[in-house]
């Protein structure tokens, strides 16, 4: 059985940001905007997997992760940094019967 985690996918998207006119000096940081399990989010470009894994309150490792729908090894996610367009499923295997 598979079970996405809770508060990943879940709820409103955030408000997409639109930069206002002449404020590319100061609009701070490069951003991306990438999907988690359906749900639209705006993200430091950049950022490593198992850091929105561990905003997202997952321990990296705990969970399967597909990125642009190809599973991720633990060894592979760890290394991967999010861009812009970047599609992710996050599932967590869950024992029983």
């Amino acid at each position: 059985m598979v079970d996405r985690p809770t508060g990943v996918g879940s709820g409103p998207a955030p408000e997409p940001t639109a930069p206002s006119a002449g404020s590319a000096a100061s609009a701070g940081p490069p951003r991306a905007r990438i999907v988690v399990n359906g749900e639209a989010r705006d993200i430091p470009a950049g950022l490593a997997l198992p850091d929105l894994l561990t905003q997202l309150g997952l321990r990296p490792g705990s969970v399967v992760v597909e990125l642009r729908g190809a599973a991720l090894t633990p060894s592979e996610a760890g290394s991967v940094r999010l861009a812009d367009g970047d599609t992710l499923e996050i599932v967590r295997a869950v024992a029983g019967g």
